[in-house]
């Protein structure tokens, strides 16, 4: 789980998440028309409603995966400028310019254990957020249940 916040954390601070999202909405857009044609037999369709832009926004509606980057991207977008500023030059640090622990503490005047507690209660934070968003989902019953007994003991 931790690898798979880290991943999402890494495209949003490296711009990747964003240029995923625009890349989907290109490729919903210019495959829309892309149906098979299932009329075998002639004639016309009847009742055909065809407005383009109006299917686009169907489509992006529907996918799943650019629903889940757009969740992704909104939910940091509201957590980060809450964060302290601390944690918010650790998090562009690490996932932005790929520091090492040991930069990052040395930048902050700490123990790397600080530094990485630091950018911990930031994933904590938006963790429970992101669940629904994140994969494998199999493996997050485990995690909820982790942090439940972490955090009532």
């Amino acid at each position: 789980m931790a690898d798979v916040l880290d991943k999402v954390l890494g495209d949003y601070f490296t711009g990747r998440l964003e240029a995923n999202i625009e890349l989907r909405k290109m490729e919903i857009q210019y495959n829309v028309n892309r149906t098979p044609d299932e009329n075998i037999g002639g004639g016309r369709k009847q009742n055909d409603y065809n407005n383009p832009i109006e299917l686009r926004m169907i489509k992006e509606q529907q996918d799943e995966q650019l629903q889940s980057w757009i969740l992704q991207k909104n939910i940091i977008d509201v957590f980060y400028p809450t964060a302290v500023d601390y944690q918010q030059r650790v998090l562009k640090a690490r996932y932005g310019r790929h520091e090492s622990w040991i930069d990052i503490a040395l930048a902050e005047h700490v123990e790397i254990r600080t530094v990485i507690r630091w950018r911990d209660d930031f994933k904590d934070g938006i963790l429970g957020h992101l669940l629904s968003t994140l994969k494998p989902m199999s493996f997050l019953g485990h995690v909820i249940d982790k942090k439940v007994a972490e955090k009532g003991a």
